[in-house]
C-alpha cells in the first residue's frame, strides 16, 4: 500500500472558509472540492511546504495570509486509489476574499464551516478541518471534571482491553452530559476533544480508538442532519449505549465461535484473563465438553489467578501454574488459547508479556495457538501506519507466524487475513 504524506492548508476570512474545485488536469479526484494541498518531499518542513502551495495555487504571499494553528496529523485509507494520506492540516486567515487561481482548480467558494459536509470533497475533508477548527488546547470549565476522569482513565493498569473500550465510550456520554456548549457544532468539539484525550490515555488499546471512533462517525452523520443541541445531545448518549452494547454482543459473539475449537474431551493452556476466553470455557462446559484448564498465573498482575479464580466459580477443572512453567505444560495440551489487547495488520498479537514463549513453544511442538477476540481489538492506527505503544514489561508481540488462528465475531480468520478486515473496520470510523 502505497503512503501519501500531504500538506492541507484552510483559509479562513471574516467567517467563512475556502473551498476549490479540483480541475481534470489534476492526478486524483478530479471536479471534487478541496482546499490548498500538495506533496511533501522527504523531511521538507510541513509548514514551510503549505505556505509555497498557497502562494503557487493562491498567489497569496506572507503579507496576505496570517498563520492560525497547526493540527494533530490526520491518517487515512482510500480504498479506491488503495493508498494511505498522511494528511498535515493547517489553518491560516487572509486579508481578503478576492483569489487567482491556477491550473490546478476551475472555481472556489467561500462557504460556513458547516456548510463543508455539503460538497462533494476529497477523502476526509471535514475530519481534517476539524482538526484546525477550533483551538483544542483549550479545556472548558465544564469539562474539567471529564478530564479528571480521562487522567484516571489513562492510570488503569488493571482492567483489559473489552473493559477500557467500554468505559472509554461511557466517558464520551458523561462528556456530553457535563458539556456547555451552546450549539451542536459546539458539543461535537468536546466530544472530539474528549475522544483525543481518551485516546492518548490509553495509547496501546484498540479497543480505545475503535470504539471512541465509531461514536464519532455517528454522530458526525447526524450532525450534518441540522439536529437542536439537546436533540444531538441525546443522539451522542443514545449512540455512546448502542456501541457499547454491540461490543459486548461482539465479544459474545467471538466466544460462542470459539467454542468449535475446544475438544469434547482435552486440556486447555491459557494466560492472563480474557473475558472471551473466560467466556469461551464456560459455553464449552455448558455444552458438555469434559476440559482441563491450565492457567498461567500471569505475573506480574496476576490476572491469570483471577481468571482460575472464575473457572473454579463456573464448575471448570483448573490447575493454577507458574508462568515458568507453562512451557514445560505444551506437549500435555490440545491447544492454547488466549484473549488480546491488540492485532496487528500483519496478523501479529500485543498480550500479556509472556505470551510470546507460550506460542513459540507451542509452534515448536506443534500445539495450535488460537487467539479468540472482537474485531475491535484490531489496531486500525497500525494499518494506517502508526506503530503501537505499549509497555514491554506488561505485553509482548507475538508474531503471526506462532498464531493458528484468529476467532472473531465473524468466525474464523487467519493472521494473514486480519488486513482485509480492517479495510472494512475503517469505514465506518471517525480516525
Amino acid at each position: 500500500m502505497e503512503s501519501r504524506h500531504v500538506v492541507t492548508s484552510f483559509l479562513q476570512w471574516r467567517d467563512e472558509i475556502l473551498l476549490l474545485r479540483r480541475s481534470g488536469k489534476v492526478g486524483s479526484y478530479q471536479g471534487r472540492w478541496a482546499t490548498v494541498s500538495g506533496y511533501l518531499e522527504g523531511d521538507e518542513d510541513p509548514l514551510k511546504r503549505a505556505r509555497t502551495e498557497i502562494m503557487q495555487e493562491l498567489g497569496l504571499g506572507a503579507e496576505q495570509v496570517s498563520f492560525v494553528r497547526g493540527g494533530n496529523v490526520l491518517r487515512a485509507f482510500d480504498e479506491d486509489v488503495n493508498a494511505l494520506w498522511v494528511v498535515h492540516p493547517f489553518l491560516f486567515k487572509t486579508m481578503g476574499n478576492s483569489l487567482r487561481l491556477d491550473w490546478e482548480h476551475t472555481e472556489y467558494r467561500w462557504i460556513k464551516p458547516n456548510e463543508l459536509a455539503s460538497f462533494e470533497s476529497v477523502p476526509k475533508l471535514k475530519e481534517t478541518y476539524d482538526r484546525v477548527r477550533w483551538d483544542t488546547g483549550a479545556d472548558t470549565a465544564a469539562l474539567s471534571k471529564i478530564l479528571r476522569i480521562v487522567m484516571e482513565f489513562g492510570q488503569d493498569r488493571i482492567h483489559g482491553a473489552s473493559f477500557l473500550g467500554g468505559r472509554a465510550v461511557e466517558i464520551i456520554a458523561e462528556a456530553a452530559r457535563a458539556s456547555d456548549a451552546s450549539a451542536p457544532e459546539e458539543l461535537f468539539r468536546d466530544m472530539l476533544l474528549t475522544t483525543w484525550k481518551l485516546r492518548k490515555a490509553q495509547p496501546g488499546m484498540a479497543t480505545v480508538g475503535n470504539l471512541t471512533g465509531r461514536v464519532l462517525y455517528r454522530i458526525n452523520s447526524e450532525i450534518r442532519r441540522g439536529p437542536s443541541l439537546e436533540e444531538f445531545r441525546s443522539m451522542v448518549i443514545s449512540m455512546a449505549k448502542q456501541v457499547t452494547v454491540e461490543a459486548a454482543d461482539a465479544s459474545e459473539d467471538a466466544a460462542r465461535s470459539t467454542v468449535a475449537l475446544l475438544p469434547e474431551e482435552g486440556v486447555v493452556l491459557t494466560h492472563s484473563y480474557s473475558s472471551t476466553v473466560r467466556r469461551t470455557l464456560e459455553l464449552g462446559m455448558k455444552s458438555g465438553r469434559k476440559l482441563t484448564v491450565y492457567a498461567t498465573e500471569s505475573y506480574p498482575g496476576f490476572e491469570g489467578k483471577e481468571l482460575a479464580k472464575d473457572l473454579v466459580n463456573l464448575g471448570i477443572s483448573v490447575k493454577l501454574i507458574t508462568d515458568s512453567a507453562a512451557t514445560s505444560i505444551v506437549p500435555d495440551v490440545d491447544l492454547v488459547l488466549v484473549g488480546a489487547d491488540s492485532v496487528l495488520a500483519d496478523g501479529s498479537l500485543i498480550h500479556k508479556v509472556g505470551t510470546k514463549r507460550i506460542a513459540a513453544s507451542a509452534n515448536a511442538k506443534g500445539v495450535p495457538v488460537y487467539v479468540s477476540c472482537e474485531t475491535t481489538k484490531f489496531d486500525t492506527n497500525d494499518f494506517l501506519g502508526e506503530h503501537p505503544e505499549y509497555s514491554t514489561s506488561l505485553y509482548d508481540l507475538t508474531p503471526s507466524m506462532h498464531l493458528s488462528r484468529i476467532m472473531t465475531e465473524f468466525g474464523s480468520i487467519t493472521p494473514g487475513q486480519v488486513g482485509e478486515r480492517m479495510r472494512v473496520l475503517l469505514r465506518e470510523l471517525y480516525t
